[in-house]
């Protein structure tokens, strides 16, 4: 071996040798641990719920929902109209009938005022099925109709299925609360996957608010804190760039769980892993789970919330 090759070697040994001495070993980042937290104020006000037309569906709603001490906002297809209506004045202390209809149908109109007149209290799930946006001016007498009669609408927004995904834009519902600010507007799913256009819509638009109901929970169970970056402004209330009506962020969005009774449990649980994780305060659970709601449904809690000693 010459004196080049015995050089090359020494070095060699002397940095394997120095490998892994004098060097603390390194720590494994760990996602934080968040408890499972079934807990809710008293109370709550389910906000997005699709009626089943089934003895079955209608006794585990009764069970699930008498349990949780909870309301919640009943879809009813119009076809369904007729015994969904017998169940819900059957039990007005866990449901509130919204009418869910097609809103390219050529009677929507008269079948919105016709819902209101024998009890419905809001108008949803809505979609557009056709090449249009929600804010087209085709839509605006269905729009105008609800802020008439003082209901509020639940839209869908963000991701259904192939087709018109993008007529389903969060950004388009800021159009329809300019024209008409009196409609109190719900919408479902937070714009998935257009999150960040529905923060800065409801940031902005003091009558739009939204659930997190769908995939949005599920695909970010392992980063609940992912939220915080779209409902960001609460600590700049009050200050340059913030709307002056502007209400803490979190209490832009309201409980829903777009799911079958069974599933409920299931619901609150990833809803609060969210919470948690984004650190939001107890006084804003209150208004997210039902206080909102309430307001916008006219619904008196009272009643319903369970007093603590």
């Amino acid at each position: 071996m010459n004196f080049k090759s015995t050089f090359v070697l020494f070095g060699l040994l002397v940095f394997v040798g120095g490998c892994g001495t004098n060097q603390a070993p390194k720590e494994i980042a760990r996602e934080p641990e968040y408890q499972p937290n079934l807990s809710t104020p008293g109370f709550f006000i389910d906000s997005h719920v699709h009626y089943v037309p089934t003895d079955e569906w209608e006794n585990s709603f009764i069970e699930v929902y008498t349990k949780w001490n909870a309301m919640a906002c009943i879809m009813i297809n119009l076809g369904d109209l007729d015994r969904g209506l017998e169940f819900i004045k059957a039990n007005p202390d866990r449901a509130i009938p919204y009418i869910q209809l097609e809103m390219d149908s050529p009677t929507v109109l008269e079948d919105i005022q016709n819902a209101y007149n024998r009890g419905c209290r809001g108008i949803g799930e809505l979609i557009t099925h056709l090449d249009k946006n929600y804010d087209d001016p085709s839509y605006d007498p269905i729009w105008g109709l609800a802020e008439k009669l003082g209901i509020p609408v639940l839209p869908h927004t963000g991701i259904r299925g192939p087709g018109f995904l993008s007529r389903l834009r969060p950004g388009y519902l800021g159009t329809i609360s300019y024209k008409f600010p009196d409609l109190m507007i719900h919408a479902a799913h937070f714009g998935n996957p257009w999150y960040n256009e529905a923060g800065e819509v409801a940031r902005r638009n003091k009558n739009i608010y939204f659930d997190l109901t769908g995939s949005s929970l599920l695909k970010k169970d392992n980063d609940p804190g992912f939220w915080k970056q779209f409902l960001w402004w609460t600590p700049y209330l009050g200050k340059s760039h913030m709307p002056a009506d502007a209400r803490p962020a979190f209490e832009k969005l309201v409980f829903g769980s777009d799911e079958n009774p069974e599933y409920l449990e299931e619901n609150i649980m990833r809803f609060n892993k969210m919470l948690d994780a984004c650190e939001v305060s107890e006084a804003s659970r209150k208004v997210i789970y039902y206080e909102t709601m309430a307001n916008i449904l006219n619904i008196d809690v009272s009643k319903y919330l369970i007093l603590k000693p």
